[in-house]
């Protein structure tokens, strides 16, 4: 009895979202981080840690105490439609009476329900959660060994979009179009594929070759789009069928990572270690910064501002931010 109260406590203080020092969510001993997410409002940025999620509402400056402290927040989602409803993955850190799956929240984290796809089998586990840009209860999940699933209802009932051996695609990206719910694109290890009726049919883009490391989209219109694969870095327009192949990339790699502003101008690679900046849709390059760590688990461009960046770090944990595209990086919160 007194080992399982002994367990109880130890478990207990292991988990408190409480940071050691107040205002540094990073500051507990035993967490680490597992992603950097900004809201919908400005100002507003999420981290996912170990023992729970933060919310800062004055732009990562201030952080009142933590929630959901009983489990690890690897993936979270905010409704472009409200941006009080949020969408995270949670996974129990004692493995006592809790389960794995989506937390939906209407009220900006103040209460939660926590939601599990029905049907999936014991070794399924959740991995990412995006948001839908149809209505505020639109989210899509990935499962390892189950694929991606949507709800359109914050959880109540669960649908899949992939099948067969697109549901077994490893490092999955799945990007939605701000313009259109139905239209999809889903790449990994298999390439790049596209759905126009929210994944009831794919069609494979044979013209982007390798392993799709990162998809993103300028919000313009047309949108504008970039794809880096293994075997390079693609660009294109929505609607266009000529995607083009940039060549002569100074990073040795194409790079694992990028992210770019509404406008679509500012374009981010990270190759490596190394961040690298273009200013012509990935024509030409300047290199920004080398960080001295690999293990980034987020990196992220205000979407009001091409210039202020944030980027988090697994272990120690921290986040970092540059107002001047990447050329001086400070400290957040660690």
């Amino acid at each position: 009895m007194g080992v399982v109260v002994a367990w109880q406590l130890l478990n207990a203080y292991n988990n408190s979202t409480d940071p050691t020092v107040a205002g540094r969510p990073l500051s507990n001993p035993h967490t680490h981080l597992h992603t950097v997410a900004l809201g919908e409002k400005p100002g507003v940025l999420y981290l996912g840690t170990h023992y729970g999620l933060f919310t800062s509402t004055g732009g990562g400056y201030t952080w009142p105490h933590g929630t959901l402290s009983n489990y690890m927040v690897t993936s979270v989602a905010v409704s472009p439609s409200d941006s009080n409803v949020l969408a995270l993955i949670v996974i129990p850190t004692s493995g006592l009476g809790q389960q794995s799956g989506i937390a939906f929240s209407r009220d900006n984290g103040t209460s939660w329900q926590i939601s599990a796809p029905s049907g999936l089998s014991s070794s399924t586990y959740p991995y990412s959660v995006k948001a839908g840009t149809g209505s505020s209860g639109q989210f899509y999940a990935f499962y390892f060994y189950a694929g991606w699933l949507e709800t359109r209802d914050l959880g109540a009932h669960w649908y899949p979009i992939t099948r067969g051996t697109l549901s077994g695609m490893q490092t999955p990206s799945l990007l939605t179009d701000s313009n259109n719910p139905n239209h999809l694109y889903l790449g990994g290890d298999q390439g790049l594929f596209e759905s126009h009726d929210d994944g009831n049919h794919w069609l494979h883009i044979s013209a982007i070759e390798g392993n799709v490391q990162s998809i993103i989209a300028a919000n313009t219109t047309p949108h504008i789009l970039y794809c880096a694969t293994d075997q390079g870095l693609y660009y294109w327009q929505e609607g266009s069928t000529r995607i083009t192949l940039i060549s002569n990339l100074p990073m040795p790699t194409p790079p694992t990572r990028l992210a770019t502003d509404q406008t679509g101008r500012a374009l981010y690679g990270l190759s490596g270690q190394d961040l690298w900046f273009s200013l012509d849709n990935g024509t030409t390059w300047v290199h920004r910064w080398h960080f001295d760590r690999g293990d980034l688990v987020s990196l992220i461009v205000d979407p009001q501002n091409p210039y202020k960046l944030y980027a988090g770090f697994f272990l120690p944990p921290k986040v970092v931010y540059s107002t001047d595209g990447g050329s001086f990086w400070q400290t957040l919160t660690d």
